[in-house]
């Protein structure tokens, strides 16, 4: 934020800074929904060309065997079918041909990829997608080979039109048709690599669209979550300062220094409340100064007001509390409009506008539960002291708190004896419940989870480990498990926002040890953790 903006912000209402906070975080989600949306149709349209490219080959082969039909049948209906199978394949023909052009006529390119037999609501989506990405390497790779695709299918019905004339000619003879079939075979081995290459361009091409796309819909994300906080943290720490400077100005004027002003950082309520309260302060110093004798009088008026201002004062620091905690709502109130649309709204949408509200409404939840985690994983090491925490009492807490789901998968849980140490509890609390809930998570679907903690000293520190017989990690991605928002499966898999291994991460570091782990895909993880014994 330039500075010309950054005064702009300070100096506004706090009513208006809160406005200008949900109007931000509106717009973000906007582009979030705006790159999603775009992201669904270009997918959709890459699956239309892969959908097309089988259509054209069905046709090329069942062209090639209505002609080889008509060789031995010699009848016109046969020929007729060849010529109508291969209307298909000069459809894409026509098309691209029209979208090669610099200023192409779409009425014809439309019409060519409905003869194609492509469906004629992918046909936009098929434009657009080569329109806009015929220089990306991969779609650029797909359009060689339709065009080399091409120039054989024209050699194809040309081959087919020679057969014709040859079988309706007075010197008709199998040796002359024979020679003539003789050319189907190398069309057929030119055109077969030529097929692959287009499905496999088309391949590439959408995978690198995919993680385009979901880089593109990380950093939106991140860019919601990091400007939410922002704006948060500036407009609450803005509140608390211009209080903190009215609290320290008033305990002067309380203990009879009026020379102490509270400073005024911003022109809004707070910095408004400061000048006036300074103005006071003035007066109050004006009146000590002309008139000794009524020191009594003033005296009284002066504990009178400060009482009063410091009961102003307390009002407004739970009003900065109210603030900071009411910046949350922007958020629930997106979430309960698209509540309120599902409800009475739903069933009069399409099917495209109840898939795209249920992406908002997924979104929405997806935001409240980052925000949660965020805020949970910014907690983290704030508890001052360190204390003796028995570690065999704090597990029988923790698999308290999983029963639920222990019963509900069978978990087996053993540990050996856990040492008492000193440590932060609440957070190694969180360590051990996240990792045991992991363990019950990513369970192997042919067994019941089994779940085994021990520890030992190890050069003077404390060496836990955590291990289960479950999916497994690919070694790869053992690093990356602990960096956050890192997922290795899908939503639709398992549940959770990709946060948990970094917040065992972080609560590990707090207490300078280091964390790691050892897997093998199929049968099981085992997660290590280290704890100071200086703590």
């Amino acid at each position: 934020m330039n500075r010309p903006v950054f005064r702009w912000f300070r100096d506004i209402s706090i009513a208006k800074k809160l406005y200008f906070t949900v109007g931000i975080m509106a717009l973000l989600i906007a582009l979030e929904l705006a790159v999603l949306l775009f992201s669904i149709n270009t997918l959709s349209s890459v699956r239309a060309y892969v959908g097309g490219e089988g259509l054209w080959s069905k046709a090329q082969k069942d062209g090639l065997y209505q002609l080889l039909k008509y060789a031995r049948t010699h009848d016109e209906a046969d020929y007729t079918k060849f010529l109508d199978f291969l209307k298909v394949n000069l459809g894409d023909h026509k098309a691209r041909l029209e979208l090669s052009k610099p200023d192409p006529d779409l009425a014809i390119v439309r019409q060519g990829f409905v003869e194609g037999r492509n469906h004629p609501e992918d046909v936009d989506g098929m434009i657009h997608l080569f329109r806009r990405f015929h220089n990306n390497q991969y779609i650029h790779r797909a359009i060689v080979a339709w065009t080399q695709a091409d120039e054989s299918i024209i050699a194809f019905i040309d081959l087919g039109r020679r057969l014709h004339d040859v079988i309706n000619s007075p010197d008709s003879s199998p040796q002359r048709i024979n020679a003539i079939l003789d050319g189907i075979d190398p069309l057929n081995r030119r055109l077969t690599p030529i097929e692959d290459e287009f499905s496999f361009a088309l391949g590439e091409g959408s995978r690198w669209l995919e993680g385009v796309v979901l880089r593109l819909l990380f950093i939106v994300a991140l860019t919601v979550e990091c400007t939410g906080l922002i704006l948060a943290i500036t407009v609450s720490r803005g509140i608390q300062k211009g209080l903190r400077e009215i609290l320290l100005a008033a305990q002067a004027v309380k203990n009879g220094n009026f020379a102490r002003k509270a400073r005024s950082y911003s022109a809004d309520e707070i910095g408004i409340l400061a000048n006036n309260f300074n103005s006071m302060a003035d007066e109050l110093y004006k009146l000590e100064q002309e008139n000794q004798e009524v020191y009594a009088s003033l005296e009284k008026k002066v504990r009178q007001r400060t009482s009063e201002m410091e009961s102003k004062n307390k009002e407004l620091e739970q009003f900065a509390y109210v603030a900071s905690h009411d910046l949350q709502e922007p958020l629930r109130t997106i979430s309960g409009f698209v509540d309120l649309l599902n409800k009475e709204y739903r069933e009069k949408l399409d099917g495209n506008g109840q898939i795209y509200l249920n992406y908002l409404s997924q979104a929405s939840d997806r935001m409240k539960i980052l925000i949660k985690d965020l805020l949970d994983y910014s907690r983290i090491g704030r508890e001052k002291e360190a204390k003796s925490v028995d570690c065999n009492q704090l597990l029988d807490e923790v698999l308290a708190d999983l029963g639920k789901s222990i019963r509900e998968s069978g978990a087996k849980i053993t540990a050996g004896d856990l040492p008492v140490l000193r440590a932060y509890p609440t957070e190694l609390k969180l360590l051990f419940q996240n990792l045991i809930a992991n363990s019950i998570k990513f369970r192997h679907p042919e067994r019941p989870p089994e779940v085994a903690i021990f520890a030992a000293q190890d050069n003077g520190k404390w060496k836990f480990a955590v291990s289960d017989n479950g999916i497994g990690i690919e070694k790869q991605f053992l690093e990356r498990i602990f960096i956050i928002f890192q997922r290795l499966h899908s939503r639709t898999q398992y549940e959770g926002s990709g946060i948990g291994l970094a917040h065992c991460k972080k609560i590990v570091e707090v207490h300078q040890g280091q964390i790691w782990a050892e897997a093998t895909p199929g049968q099981g993880s085992r997660f290590y953790f280290t704890i100071s014994k200086d703590l």
